[in-house]
């Protein structure tokens, strides 16, 4: 990836932090530096053996993250990080996301310590904080390799519990062959996307990789296009906080009706057994080369690239989703992904805190990039992900990113609802309007 790229991203990964989903945290507060006798060692030396190594006692420490799309690149990253830390066996615990939270909160309030995890920005940090499972790491020399905005925003009541990992944007793989053979010039608003994917289903293709089957991927889309309309589109960026107070309600929402009807337009248009399909799937969909369009973060790169390097070399590109019929709003999504916490009960700190401090340098964050295909806040980590990313770069250089997850302010957990809720319309189980009443009626009895 050219340097331009790289410089861009640096600026706008520490600006775009700033209003990221920290938003759902309490103001700050005072933030003391952590007592822990760990805090003294430098974030730099986690990547290399210390000299007393061989003397010190071989620990294992549970590892439980979220990234189980991309278990073998995790590995590898533990694989760097066990072979500078030979003392240290890192057991890694990979999670569905649709299972993740579910199972962590179950652990931890079952007094099984995980020494560290992933985490989410914002209200699951908080959750866990308040719960008092995570370590305080406020002062700790590993974030001297962030820039301070980027570790003001993961602050949680003012003090910082999990540290930074990579961010990614959230756009659509198109595959250029297609693309190429039909015509098609890139889309710009909402409008051109659907009559992209109308002229390739013409053409006896596939237009959509779909694999809805997995909630989270269909929550994923709903949790941006919703969010995006109502803010951008319909002026109302105070929506999901009043909707958490009742003083909202999804039928007073215009951009509500425009969600469903893009979902359903896109179910349409998207492969056989789009809920029968998992995000596996559809990426092995997508990596045969026959499907026009898929929407997705950066996280399949990895497997495209080991199941098809052709078309990951040269095969495909990648252009922001235009939620929208204004050109001038649908700019590139651009949000935080993974952050890493270390357990308040584990009884391996001093381990799990090097294992953190080496995710936090740069040979970690390079790693990162290398072996998950995703952005790293380090400081001076690569940038370079992969060839179908350089598309966005006159999005980075020219400043049009926007995430659109600083605007669901609420702890009200409404896109599983919707993933339900959707499934029955794809059906013909439910209309529109049924959706939406289900959905106001769930939220009056669930709200503030």
């Amino acid at each position: 990836m050219k340097k331009s790229l790289a410089l861009g991203l640096c600026a706008l990964l520490m600006t775009l932090l700033l209003a990221a989903c920290g938003g759902n945290n309490n103001e700050p507060q005072s933030s003391p530096a952590s007592s822990d006798p760990a805090a003294s060692a430098p974030a730099e030396s986690s990547a290399a053996p210390t000299e007393s190594a061989a003397e010190e006692k071989p620990v294992t420490i549970s590892f439980m993250h979220f990234k189980s799309d991309v278990t073998d690149g995790v590995q590898k990253i533990v694989d760097q990080f066990e072979e500078a830390n030979p003392n240290i066996t890192v057991d890694v615990q990979p999670v569905k996301y649709d299972d993740y939270y579910t199972l962590l909160k179950t652990k931890m309030a079952g007094g099984d310590v995980v020494d560290v995890f992933t985490l989410n920005n914002g209200a699951q940090t908080k959750l866990f904080v308040d719960g008092g499972y995570v370590e305080d790491l406020t002062g700790q020399p590993l974030f001297e390799n962030f820039d301070p905005s980027v570790v003001k925003a993961q602050e949680t009541d003012g003090k910082n519990y999990i540290v930074p990992v990579n961010a990614t944007p959230i756009a659509v793989f198109y595959n250029k062959k297609i693309f190429s053979d039909l015509g098609i010039a890139i889309p710009r608003t909402y409008d051109e996307l659907i009559a992209a994917g109308k002229k390739i289903k013409e053409a006896g293709k596939t237009p959509f990789a779909l694999g809805w089957k997995d909630g989270w991927t269909l929550g994923m889309w709903i949790g941006r296009d919703l969010p995006s309309n109502t803010a951008l589109v319909e002026n109302q960026p105070d929506f999901f906080a009043q909707l958490e107070t009742g003083a909202a309600k999804f039928a007073d929402n215009p951009a509500t009706r425009t969600m469903i009807q893009h979902a359903k337009q896109i179910f349409d248009l998207g492969n056989k057994d789009q809920l029968g399909v998992d995000y596996n799937g559809v990426v092995d969909l997508f990596a045969k080369g026959d499907v026009g369009m898929m929407y997705m973060g950066t996280w399949p790169l990895a497997d495209i690239q080991k199941k098809n390097p052709e078309l990951y070399e040269t095969g495909i590109g990648y252009f922001p989703y235009p939620f929208s019929n204004d050109a001038s709003l649908n700019k590139l999504e651009f949000n935080p992904d993974a952050s890493l916490a270390v357990g308040s009960n584990s009884k391996n700190k001093e381990a799990a805190l090097k294992f953190v401090a080496f995710m936090a340098s740069k040979e970690g964050g390079d790693s990162w990039v290398k072996n998950i295909n995703s952005l790293s806040y380090v400081k001076g980590a690569s940038a370079d992900i992969a060839p179908a990313v350089t598309e966005l770069q006159p999005y980075f250089d020219n400043g049009e990113v926007y995430d659109s997850q600083v605007y669901i302010k609420s702890t009200i957990d409404w896109q599983n609802q919707f993933v339900q809720n959707l499934q029955k319309l794809f059906f013909n189980k439910a209309t529109e309007d049924e959706v939406i009443a289900t959905m106001d009626d769930w939220v009056s009895k669930n709200h503030k």
